[in-house]
């Protein structure tokens, strides 16, 4: 019978000590998914926020942690819809200590007729999966015509990075909602867009201050996967 102590724990403790830290590393790594969804209302028609957003590259003026998309592959998938491939590059500040870039794979789908934009994210080669939509519909807020905006993303990851990654996402979605409602509003075309390149944060930043109003609506919640 074992009673050797080891690091002054008995046998007994040890088996307690093993069990908790399987439990705790089933918990930080068992699957759950996160589901964002956004909306905002910007006094532009339809066909100008899908010019917009057709152009995956324009994505670098609004949103904050965008380096850029490279390597664009464009085609027309099986159903007729275009699409796009591309290398996305985002660089993310961890609680102001380092931050670090994130490069991974992403295919985007123009579903005009839907008026939909799908978008899917395979980040860290597996560890992030995430499946994105923008879906446009013509709407009236305060007797003024526009398009209402809904933007939500369905993310399956490990538990352990779930709740950055509800912060920095729920941040980017915000963000980016409010940026393409300045920019748009502001008459910016896609023949007109400044696209050199403009550091985001300082661009996304200008572009707030100098709206007067952006208030989209925030939904999030979880849900553990078996």
């Amino acid at each position: 019978m074992l009673s050797k102590s080891v690091y002054g724990l008995s046998p007994a403790q040890l088996a307690v000590a093993a069990t908790v830290l399987v439990g705790l590393t089933s918990l930080l790594t068992r699957r759950t998914e996160i589901v964002f969804t956004e909306e905002i209302f910007i006094e532009v028609g339809e066909e100008h926020v899908y010019d917009f957003l057709s152009d995956v590259r324009l994505l670098d003026l609004v949103h904050p942690f965008r380096v850029g998309a490279f390597n664009l592959t464009p085609s027309t998938g099986m159903d007729g819809y275009e699409e796009v491939k591309y290398t996305n590059i985002e660089k993310v500040d961890y609680f102001g200590l380092y931050e670090d870039a994130l490069v991974f794979p992403v295919h985007t789908r123009f579903m005009k007729p839907l008026g939909e934009i799908r978008s899917s994210y395979d980040v860290l080669d597996g560890t992030l999966l995430a499946q994105q939509c923008f879906s446009l519909r013509a709407a009236e807020r305060n007797g003024a015509n526009g398009t209402l905006v809904t933007d939500t993303s369905r993310i399956r990851l490990p538990w352990m990075y779930a709740h950055f990654t509800i912060w920095k996402g729920g941040e980017a979605h915000h963000r980016i909602l409010g940026g393409m409602k300045a920019l748009l509003e502001r008459g910016y075309r896609i023949d007109n867009l400044p696209m050199g390149r403009l550091p985001n944060h300082y661009y996304h930043s200008m572009l707030l201050e100098e709206s007067l109003e952006i208030k989209p609506v925030f939904h999030m919640y979880t849900s553990y996967l078996s």
